[in-house]
């Protein structure tokens, strides 16, 4: 009789293996949304990894670039704002497209992360529910 498995510790076992990998998914989808994408080490828009006395420095604007990123970034606003054309030949409509989808991004971003759900999501991580 002693190797008779109990059925009700199995499920319950089974139940709190499920309970974890959904803890971790959830873990891991509000590291990646708070942590990642707006990582401070990095720049926004492509990813290069600031230098230590880089990363504490303010930055103009809404976003943190590195020099190059903020030098195009000043100068799609500036076109967007004022229409022309860039100086630069590679700063065609099509480079143009490539920033307002990246911009409507970190606005669907943010959005995310204030919208009840993430909130809910993030609070239940940070109380261990």
């Amino acid at each position: 009789m002693s190797k008779i498995i109990d059925i009700e510790d199995r499920l319950k076992l089974e139940q709190k293996k499920k309970a974890k990998v959904e803890k971790a998914k959830k873990i891991e989808a509000v590291r990646k949304t708070l942590q990642c994408t707006r990582c401070l080490a990095r720049c926004m828009k492509c990813g290069v990894q600031f230098e230590t006395h880089e990363m504490y420095k303010r930055y103009k604007g809404p976003f943190r670039f590195c020099s190059s990123c903020q030098e195009e970034y000043d100068e799609f606003i500036l076109l967007e704002k004022q229409g022309g054309e860039s100086p630069y030949y590679w700063h065609n409509q099509q480079w143009r497209r490539a920033w307002r989808a990246w911009l409507d991004y970190q606005q669907a971003l943010k959005e995310y992360s204030e919208s009840p759900e993430f909130i809910d999501l993030v609070r239940e991580v940070e109380w261990g529910k």
